[in-house]
């Protein structure tokens, strides 16, 4: 009978501690900054710490629709992503890992027309916090 509250119990500081982080990721203030070039493509590759501080500036700055690739390249540098058969690319913003699992994802993405020009952009954000959730209480409930 012990084992049992104090698993509960354990249980409980756990789901308390992961939605601490989470309220303490959402309500950190991003840096923000003005938009540059070299500013947006710094990284390595996998994440790229300054966009989402440049993302508003770029959008108040730099009239995105109309560009041709060549230019939105030239701005951005090379997308993370290409959808061929849609004619988009993506830039990815944030992107939150839990293992091999995303948990929160943040992307700009450029819609083109025929004429390879961006008709269109969007910012798509990903959160699977509460599908992974039922992952692992899933996985959990497997063990037992």
């Amino acid at each position: 009978m012990l084992s049992n509250i104090t698993m509960f119990k354990s249980a409980v500081l756990k789901v308390f501690t992961v939605i601490l982080f989470f309220v303490a990721l959402t309500g950190c203030d991003v840096k923000k900054e003005k938009f540059t070039t070299q500013g947006w493509d710094d990284g390595d590759g996998l994440t790229f710490p300054r966009r989402e501080g440049m993302l508003d500036d770029l959008l108040a700055t730099h009239k995105l629709k109309g560009l041709t690739f060549k230019q939105a390249v030239g701005l951005l540098k090379y997308p993370q992503r290409n959808g061929f058969t849609e004619k988009k690319f993506e830039y990815e913003i944030i992107r939150k890992m839990d293992g091999i699992d995303t948990v929160y994802a943040k992307s700009l993405v450029l819609y083109l027309n025929k004429d390879s020009v961006v008709s269109d952009y969007k910012i798509i954000e990903k959160d699977n916090k509460e599908k992974l959730n039922e992952k692992h209480e899933k996985q959990k409930a497997d063990k037992k």
